[in-house]
């Protein structure tokens, strides 16, 4: 049903255009002559009457353009020669009483007239070609203006070249698009100013650990350990002591590694080649993954946000591979040019199906990665197989440094 439904579509839509066509081919040209045809210039506009005609079929093709539901508008010498009731009903919606002039004017905004008459022109003259869909800003017979969906088709009628119209109101639709593309913005918005708190709630609680508990953990290891060498006399106690200073070592170490994985220091003051290289280390090395990080260009004077993005980009790839990709090896390759941040994860592992990931929308990792490139105009894009491992594309744009003393830097 639904294949024979876009059948019947398909064929009406194509009627529509071949009826166009014949019939603007055979208007004939006395239509001003026929009598009683000039309206009186307080009347409503209204679509221009087609002249009746012997030729039974240029009848059938007369009324059906007549009554298409898309406007249909015929430009001569400069004016409107034709218009049907759908355009009639585009450009004078409320049928106002108005002058039944059919000048251009009435049609195009004053700033976009000279552009539009120009163009026109050029088409009868077969300088430029017709499109077959074009938007542009039309105006109703009230001044009020409109976004349209117009095609433009060339005719030949008694040595005249015309310009034929089909004109579709999308005014609604651009509506619609216009409130989507600002219902986005705000919410990217949003997600960037919820990932800025993240981070700085990262960076608050990873200082806390490291000056907080870190050093409390420190001041209890210098206590056991000088408690231990006091009991050299009891090495029961001795050795138990030992344990504990062992249990608060591992302890220690522990805070650091989260005080770390939450905001890595050396991302501050070495580097993200430094930083990577750590987070590599540390969580590839353990399940005896091979990696390699290869860099090409300088990435130190990045500024804190570029920098921050592309390694929260590169740490989640990492552990996606740690966690769930089996990987032997792991290759990551940073190419910084003058214009672009290039970061390339490619690793061996078993792969997984990327639409369908994308689609039941059940990892937040993946999100995060593109949320985190869009909130800088980038993009992330992720390649996957099963079997055949996956590859993590991303590309952050560097924006132009303002000049320093005329030197840009």
């Amino acid at each position: 049903m639904p294949v024979l439904l876009l059948a019947l579509l398909v064929l009406s839509t194509s009627a529509m255009w071949i009826a166009a066509y014949a019939c603007m081919q055979r208007i004939p040209e006395h239509r001003e002559a026929v009598a009683g045809h000039k309206p009186p210039p307080s009347s409503p506009i209204g679509p221009l009457p087609v002249p009746q005609t012997r030729d039974t079929k240029q009848g059938a093709y007369e009324r059906m353009i007549a009554s298409l539901p898309e406007g249909v508008v015929i430009i001569r010498d400069g004016r409107v020669h034709y218009s049907n009731a759908a355009a009639c009903a585009i450009f004078n919606p409320a049928h106002t009483m108005m002058s039944a002039s059919r000048e251009l004017d009435q049609y195009f905004h004053i700033s976009l007239l000279f552009e539009e008459s120009e163009r026109i022109r050029q088409l009868q003259h077969g300088l430029i070609d017709a499109a077959r869909f074009r938007h542009v800003t039309l105006q109703r017979l009230d001044g009020s203006p409109f976004q349209a969906e117009v095609t433009e088709i060339l005719l030949e009628n008694d040595g005249h070249h015309d310009v034929l119209l089909m004109v579709r109101d999308i005014s609604e639709s651009e509506r619609i698009r216009l409130e989507l593309e600002q219902a986005n913005q705000r919410l990217q918005h949003l997600s960037q100013r919820l990932m800025e708190v993240q981070e700085a709630q990262c960076r608050q609680l990873a200082r806390d650990l490291h000056d907080d508990i870190g050093q409390q953990l420190t001041g209890l290891k210098l206590h056991l350990q000088r408690l231990e060498g006091s009991l050299s006399h009891e090495p029961s106690l001795a050795s138990l002591v030992g344990q504990l200073t062992e249990a608060v070592d591992e302890a220690l170490n522990k805070v650091r590694s989260l005080s770390l994985a939450l905001h890595p220091l050396q991302l501050e003051t070495l580097g993200l080649q430094a930083a990577v290289h750590w987070h590599l280390s540390r969580f590839l090395e353990a399940g005896q993954t091979r990696w390699s990080l290869k860099l090409d260009g300088e990435t130190v004077d990045l500024s804190p946000d570029i920098a921050l993005v592309a390694f929260r980009i590169i740490q989640e790839a990492v552990n996606n591979v740690a966690r769930h990709a089996r990987a032997g090896t792991v290759n990551v390759r940073i190419c910084r040019t003058d214009t672009a941040l290039r970061v390339e994860i490619v690793d061996d592992g078993i792969g997984f199906d990327y639409p369908a990931a994308r689609a039941r929308a059940q990892s937040l990792g993946l999100t995060s990665m593109e949320e985190r490139a869009a909130a800088l105009s980038g993009e992330v894009n992720i390649a996957s197989l099963s079997g055949g491992g996956t590859r993590v594309t991303v590309r952050l744009p560097i924006p132009d440094t303002p000049p320093h003393n005329g030197v840009r830097r």
